[in-house]
This record gives C-alpha cells, structure tokens and sequence, in this order.
C-alpha cells in the first residue's frame, strides 16, 4: 500500500532512473555513526611545529596570574567579585584538571619603547569621500612633511608618535601614478584634530597589576589598542599589492617591482574565481603583556585577465544567463586598454581604470537627450548605439547614432567579438559602453559571491592544512606581509615598537572523556574523542511511526538508485538497522519516486514535492527523502514542506551514498540517530556524576544564536533568532523556538517571549520550574558583549519575572547564568611534543585552555573538545558574562571538583559528548550548536530572500517586511515541541 493517494485533483509524477550524485548533508562539527571512527594505534608520529624544541611559558606571565589569584581575597570593595575592566563577572580560579601540556599559542609579544605615549587624531575631510577615493586622499595626505612617519586606518584615524597641532591641510587630488592633478579634479580641505593620548606603558602596568587602577575602564583600554592595530596595519594597508579586507585581513597578491614572485598562494576555485592565502593580525591585551595574534585567513578573489576569459570560464559553468553573469561581474573593476599606454614620470605605466555596474540595456541613459539604443537586456557591440557627437568645429550639433562595433572600428581600428555582452563602466543614468575585447580585469579584487557546493569543496581543500604548515607560514609568510619580520620597511621602528617574532607558548590541560552510557547500563569508553556504538542500542528507542520513502530524481540524469526493487531493499535494510539501533520499526509503507524538471529552480518542482507530502498528511510521521543531489533548493522545498505546512518528519538521503553498498550501515546508522532524535528519544547519556548540577533535574540548559542576510539577500531580509532548551536531566531532547526579527540585528528582540515558551514546556514536561538556567550564547563578538548585558540578559530576567511566582523571585529563583560561545575568533594552539598530538597534529581532544592568553580578571577559557580529523582544530571561547550558578558559593551540594572554574570547564567539555547526532565529542557544546542548525533550518525556509538567485528573485509575500514572514518559520504543531532542526 501507498500513501502517496491523491487527495482532490493532486498527482504524482513517474517517469525513468534519474539522478546525480553528490555528497551528503549535515557534517560540520559532528559526524560519525554506528560505526564510529578508525581503531588502531598511531603508527607514523604526527609532525609538530617547532620539530619539539619550544620555550617554557613566560614565567613573569605565570606569576601575575597566581598573585592575583592569591590576593583576591584581600581586594577591597567590587574588585574582589567583579571584573575591573567591564561589568562582567572576575575569573573565580584557573582550572586544575587534567593532564598539563605546554602548546604553541599564535600570538606573538609586543614591546613597547619606555614613557610611550601615541597622539590620536580624528581626520574629517570634506567633501565627503568614501571608499577607494577615501583612501587615496589620506594617501596623498600622508605626503605632507609634517605627517611624516604617522600611521593610519585610511578611513579617520590617524597615529602618530609627536604631539601635532590642530591643522586644516588642503590636499589636491590625484590619481595613483598620476603626477599632476586632471583639470576637474578638485580640492579637498581634510581637518586633523587631537581626540586622545594613548599612553602605552599605563596599558602594560595595568595588565601587570594585580590590583589595577578602577578608572582604566574597558573603553579607555580598547581605545589603547585600537591605535596600536591601526599602527600595526598600516604596513600592510599602504601596500599596493595587498588586498585588506575588514581592515584587519591581508592578502598579498602581485610582485613587486623586480618582478620577483613574493609569497603568493592562490588556488583556482573553478568557474571564475580563486582563493588566496592572507593573513589576520590584531593586537590583544592579555595578563601581564600585549599580545599580537596573527593567523592564516583565506578569501575569494576574481580571476584577473582578460576579461573575455573570465566570460568563457563563467559561461562554460552556468550557461548564458546574462542575469547571472550580470550579478557575477557587478563592480568588478578592468583596467582599458584600448588607448595608447600612458606613462608618469617615473616611467610607470598609468592605468585607466573603470567599473563594471552593469550589462548594457534598454533602460540606460532613458533621461539623456540622446539616450542609447540597446536592442535587449545584454546585447552585443552591434546591437548597441550611442549618440556621437561630431568633434569637428566647423560643423557643431553634427552628432548622429553609432554602433560600439564601428565606433571602436574606426576610432581604434579593432575588430570587435560581437559574441559577448557590452559592459556599462558609467551609470545607469549615463552610461558609458565597453567591449569586453578592452577589458583586463584587475588583481586582488574580492568577491562576495556565495560559492556553489564545487567552489566550497574547494575552498575547504585549500584552507584545509596540517597545524604544523600553519604555524610555518605565520611565522615567516606572514610576518613578512604584515611588516613584522626584521627585514620589512615597517614604521614599527620608529614609533617604539617591536614585535617579537616568536610564537609564545602556554600552559593547557588534557581533560579526561567521561564514559558514554547505552541503554541497559552498557558502556563505552571513548578514544581519540570518539566511539562506535557495536553491541549497544539508544539509551532510549522510540517507537517509529507510520513511515515511507520518497525518491527524487532528475530529469535527464542517470540516478544511483536502480529502480523500486532496488530502493525497497535499501529501505528494509535502514528498517532493520532502525531496530537494532534501539528504535521499534515496522516495515515502511511503499513509497514514490518523482523526476524534477531539468531546470533546477522550476516552480513546478516546488509544486510536485509539497504535493508528496500534502498527499501524505496524516498518513505517516517520517519520511526518508532520497536526493538527487546535494542542490540547496530541493532540500530547502523538502525541509519547508515537511516542516511548516504539513508536519511530517524527515530525514534526508543523497542518492549517491546510499545507493552505495560499501559502509552503507554506518551512513544508514548515522540517519537512524537522526530519526530517534526527532522523535523525542534519547541516543546516549552519560553518568550522572558528569553532569553535576544538571543531573538534579532543576536545570534548564538553553541556546540561543541569530542568524542574518549574507550577501546578495534581498534588502527585506529578516534576521532569524532560534532558542533550544532542555527539557530533563539527560539532556537528550532540545525543542527549540524561532522567530524573525529586523535584518541584520544581532541581538534577539523576542527573547522575553521565546524564553518563556521555552519554560512553560520544562513546567510541562518537570511539573516544576527550572531553579538554574545556564545559557549558552552562539555568535556574539567580543565588542557586543556589553550589549549583550544591556539587552539580552533583562529580557531573560522579564520572561522569568512573567512565569516565576513572587515568593520564587524573592528567594532569588531562578539563578541565571550566560555564557558567550565564540568559534569566529582566531586563536589557534599546536602541540609542542609528537606524543602529545593526535593523528593529525593537533592538541589532544579535551584540550583546555585558561592561562596565557586570557585575562586574570575576566572569567574565560578555550576548550577544544573533539578530535579535528583534517586541518587544524579551532577550540571554542567561551566567555561567561553572567554568572549567579557556579560562583561565590552558590553551589550548594559537595561537587567533585576545588572551584567553580573546573566545575563549569568540566561540565562544558562533558556535554560535547552528548550531541545527539553523532557519536563523537563535537567542537562547540550542543546548546550553542543546536540553536546554530535551529537558524540553519529557518534559513531553509526563507531561502527566498535569501538566496533570491536561486528562487528567480522574488520574495516570500512580495518583498513584505519581516513582521508578515513569521508564519514562514512558525513549524507546524505536529513537530514544535520536537528536535525537528537536527
């Protein structure tokens, strides 16, 4: 029996095999299954930076750290409990657990010359100049003899070591290479005023006090160090063949003028495009010392050449879209070539630069009194007019229509391709016309692009290295480019400045893994972060529901899946691995097979898949989805069928991988701990004794994290904030709630709401209210930690104060604690020994990190809790901005460990254990990491204004504002209290 039966007029479509192949979704952080990770010993030692030899932690660093501890008592007033360099709660205690290590850390010591003192400037120009023109003339400012050797941001700060008076300079713009201005290039008066004396031995004593001065305040500190990145960035900055991007990134792109290669790595991304190793540096106050840290970055760039090539290259990958090629070439600048070389006097040549806006068309010039003729949106060098007017005197208003073919024919005598667009380097409003023959396209541009899945494999086979090659090119690459190293004309020199070309090392600790728990008190001991689940079943199966399969094929494509017999077998298969993982399976209903059109963004595609699951409404709970492929927008139609309007669950297939037969246990193990987790089960546990305070039952663990509009989304866009709480003990199960709120907003403007749903279902499921809640936050930066404070954590405390009773309020229920998961931060540590590395030279899972490279005063510490198989591990930050749990002797039972610092490390390391979707420690602990699928899923939903390219550009309601789009990530009833997201 089928439950694919048409309800009114609805049907399904048939048709023959179909299909590609493609990897699977999910990945990221977690992974493994059933079958877990490789055994084995490791045979070849992994190879370390520093081939073993390393220098003991500074000891000075050490020493501070320990007196402030041991002093602490004695503190007076708010110092003792708090942090004096913001509100936030002090550090309690350094951790003890675990095995000591000592790791490279990528940070490097700066040094200061004695009684520094940086005069800061605030640089207002006018008339107002942005971007590249912005820069030029605070380059062109800069050649003012009493600006010399000063340093800035090329936007409006500027540094400088001698006391300047408050001066007006008037500077005559130029272009680059040019030496004299054009004749309509005018001045601009720029205003140089003194905003501030940064004095940086008043930075370094406070680091290395112990009972620092109250009135050094955060932002006096930041303001300190914002002048010294702006000192240390402006070596890399004022190169002209290096690319900067976020003011703190660099990318070395070109030769210098012997024409000798520097340290260029690029890597052709395929389709038009390549990535380039660059370089991220910024300077960190740290316990006793200021700290520089440097690590590799990698971005996109345009391919630079000709641009013909560029057409040919993007072409042969996305067809002859010229909509698509259009957004593909959008402000991408080309140097002409068309004209005579131009040379200054210093024999260089001088380029002529222009501006890719757009593909001719119809509309250009539509005010002009002459406005062009374009035949249709992208024409050609024949297919475009333009009104040329005569330059003979003797016969004035002599102008008449000419095509950019003859004119370039004439004029150039070049003989145009007529088989590419004309590009307009104007405006809209007055255009100007140029064949792509004359075009060459610039290096070192950017792209903002979202690349397709091909361009991301290969982007992640490129910034994917061994740990040891990283901390070899920051230590010589990269000091290099950033004008670090002895050998670079930096102005470090002359401001007193040096940083030391070392790496630092740092004390860390090995915790131990806790032991994973089955159903019937079975057992395993991870190794290497890691366990297979052979001989054990879920803590606690559930029964699956009715449940069926649908297969989605291609037009046109071979599919893996070689007909019914084929696709049935494989589903009794998933139907026996189910059972003995733990859930109870009956066999599945019989399921359907549908062929998409060719066109992979067809609405009727879009149609036929919300018609399967409207068919199977109220027949079955889950359904197995088989993809064609790894296409964002057949998932993204799935997932919002599924989930909002019908309220099946589903879990998602690729054809290619589970068609095929080797390791497919493992790959169909890994989908049945997906299918037990949504249907409210519990995959794994661990003793109680691991979860602390959390195993008493009385605490809620939630996360929250937003997700906004990347480049390219519509202007309409909505942010998405998502919250997941537990809901017992175990921490198995995490519903979670989503809502939409303004674009771009970081900070979550219906928490109070959110939060109190999340409560009302612990009230449901415990029959009391939570007496804890400990928050982790995803995706807060540094900078926004204070209005985290400010704005989040009150309408935490309102939600409870609308549920909590008034006798609970005034006997301080319920206790709050917030803690700020980083993972964007560039901190990165290497093992210094070969027998401390794992297979592939990373710190050991369960690397903790509390001394070094943190604050004495601010409560904080790294946790690299999985096992990185590839590249170098990133370990998690996190912050903690609130604390009423763990500190100051609120825990009020005898816990296992000496302080609140090993409590919460501990407990944060032990919950990487339990993410319910893999059986392996994960990077980020789960609360955080489900809130960011959470927003994953709702950007599934809203892909519409999303990814307007690949949905034909149109937005959910017509371009509405967000305030109508809630209902787009309202999940329907059936699924809302379960883990639906995972």
């Amino acid at each position: 029996m089928s439950v694919f039966q048409p309800r009114g007029r609805g049907r399904g479509q048939g048709g023959g095999d179909r299909g590609r192949g493609g990897g699977g979704r999910g990945g990221g952080r977690g992974g493994g299954g059933r079958g877990g990770g490789r055994g084995g010993f490791q045979t070849v030692p992994a190879e370390v930076f520093g081939d073993g030899k390393f220098p003991p932690p500074n000891q000075n660093v050490t020493k501070t750290e320990d007196s402030y501890m041991a002093q602490k008592p004695t503190l007076t007033g708010s110092m003792a409990g708090m942090s004096v360099t913001a509100d936030f709660p002090a550090r309690p205690a350094y951790g003890t657990r675990g095995k000591p290590v000592v790791l490279w850390a990528n940070y490097f010591e700066l040094a200061a010359a004695k009684n520094l003192v940086i005069y800061r400037y605030h640089v207002a120009i006018s008339p107002e100049a942005k971007g590249r023109k912005l820069k030029r003339v605070i380059e062109l400012l800069l050649e003012d003899p009493r600006l010399k050797n000063s340093a800035t941001d090329f936007k409006a700060i500027l540094v400088s070591r001698k006391k300047l008076p408050d001066v007006e300079v008037e500077v005559t713009y130029r272009s680059e290479f040019e030496d004299d201005p054009k004749p309509d290039d005018k001045p601009y008066r720029v205003n140089i005023q003194l905003t501030g004396e940064m004095d940086i031995d008043a930075l370094v004593n406070h680091l290395r006090s112990v009972q620092p001065d109250p009135n050094f305040r955060a932002d006096k500190r930041m303001q300190v160090i914002q002048s010294l990145n702006i000192l240390l960035g402006h070596y890399a900055q004022s190169d002209p063949l290096t690319t900067t991007i976020a003011s703190n990134k660099h990318f070395l792109f070109g030769t210098d003028q012997a024409g000798i290669r520097r340290a260029v790595e690029y890597y052709d991304l395929g389709k038009g495009l390549s990535a380039l190793r660059g370089y991220f540096r910024s300077a960190r106050p740290s316990t006793g010392r200021i700290l520089v840290n440097v690590n590799v970055s990698h971005a996109v760039f345009f391919r630079p050449g000709p641009l013909v090539e560029l057409i040919k290259i993007f072409g042969a990958a996305y067809g002859t879209s010229l909509f698509q090629l259009e957004r593909f070439l959008k402000k991408v600048r080309v140097e002409t070539t068309h004209l005579p070389v131009k040379k200054n006097k210093a024999g260089k040549k001088i380029p002529k630069v222009k501006t890719i806006i757009a593909l001719a068309s119809q509309n250009d010039g539509a005010g002009l009194p002459h406005p062009p003729r374009v035949a249709r949106f992208g024409a050609n060098a024949k297919q475009v007019e333009f009104w040329f007017e005569s330059t003979d005197k003797k016969k004035p208003g002599n102008g008449r229509y000419i095509t950019v073919f003859d004119f370039f024919k004439t004029q150039y005598k070049m003989q145009l391709n007529e088989n590419y667009p004309v590009m307009n380097v104007g405006t809209r409003a007055n255009p100007m016309y140029m064949p792509v023959d004359c075009c060459m396209v610039i290096p070192g541009q950017t792209s903002m692009k979202k690349l397709d899945p091909d361009q991301t494999a290969e982007m992640i086979r490129f910034a994917c290295r061994k740990p040891h090659l990283n901390a070899a090119s920051i230590t010589s690459d990269g000091l290099s480019v950033l004008g670090f190293d002895a050998n670079s004309n930096s102005n470090l020199g002359l401001f007193g400045i040096n940083v030391n070309t070392n790496m630092i090392t740092v004390p860390g600790r090995i915790l131990p893994p806790p032991v994973v728990k089955y159903q019937g008190k079975n057992t395993v001991n991870p190794r290497g972060g890691q366990w297979n689940m052979m001989g054990v079943k879920f803590t606690q199966g559930s029964k699956v529901p009715p449940w069926t399969y649908l297969c989605i094929e291609r037009n046109g494509r071979n599919s893996p899946i070689k007909g019914e017999d084929h696709i049935s077998s494989i589903m009794a298969e998933f139907q026996g691995m189910m059972n003995a993982s733990g859930l109870a399976a009956a066999p599945p209903f019989k399921g359907k097979r549908i062929v998409l059109d060719a066109g992979q963004n067809a609405p009727s595609n879009d149609e036929l898949i919300d018609n399967m699951f409207k068919m199977a409404t109220g027949k079955i709970g889950l359904m197995v989805v088989v993809l064609p492929d790894t296409d964002a927008a057949v998932y993204n139609a799935v997932k919002y069928a599924a989930d909002i309007k019908y309220g099946i669950h589903t879990v998602c297939a690729v054809a290619s991988k589970i068609a095929k037969e080797q390791r497919r246990d493992q790959y169909l193990a890994n989908i049945a701990l997906k299918v037990n987790s949504k249907l409210r089960g519990a995959n794994q546990t661990l003793d109680t004794q691991k979860l602390g305070i959390i195993a008493e039952g009385k605490t809620m663990v939630v996360g929250i994290d937003v997700t906004h509009p990347s480049p390219g989304s519509l202007s309409t866009a909505p942010s998405v904030a998502a919250i997941v709480a537990s809901i017992d003990s175990t921490l198995s199960q995490f519903p979670c709630e989503l809502s939409v709120q303004e674009g771009r907003k970081e900070m979550v403007t219906d928490l109070s709401e959110m939060m109190r749903s999340r409560l009302r279902l612990w009230r449901e499921k415990n029959k009391a209210l939570p007496e804890n809640i400990l928050v982790y936050r995803d995706g807060v930066s540094e900078g926004q930690y204070q209005v985290l404070k400010d704005d989040e954590i009150p309408s935490l405390r309102k939600a409870c104060d609308g549920i909590y009773t008034a006798d609970q309020r005034n006997k301080g229920l319920p206790k709050l604690s917030v803690i700020v998961v980083g993972k964007r931060h560039h901190t990165r540590f290497y093992a210094t020994k070969q027998d401390e590395a794992d297979r592939s030279g990373n710190p050991n899972n369960g690397t903790v990190v509390d001394r070094g490279v943190t604050s004495m005063w601010n409560w904080d510490f790294f946790l690299q809790a999985h096992t990185c198989l590839q590249g170098t591990a990133k370990p998690a930050h996190y912050y903690v901005v609130l604390d009423e749990i763990f500190g100051k002797g609120n825990l009020k039972k005898p816990h296992p460990f000496p302080n609140a610092a090993d409590t919460l490390e501990d407990l944060t390391h032990n919950m990487c254990y339990l993410f319910t979707r893999a059986t392996k420690a994960v990077s980020i602990c789960p609360p955080a990491y489900y809130a960011d699928l959470a927003c994953e899923r709702a950007r599934c939903y809203l892909h519409k204004e999303y990814e307007p390219s690949q949905s034909g550009g149109s937005s959910v309601g017509g371009g509405a504002q967000p305030s109508t789009l809630e209902s787009d990530v309202k999940v329907n009833d059936r699924l809302k209290d379960s883990m639906f997201y995972i």
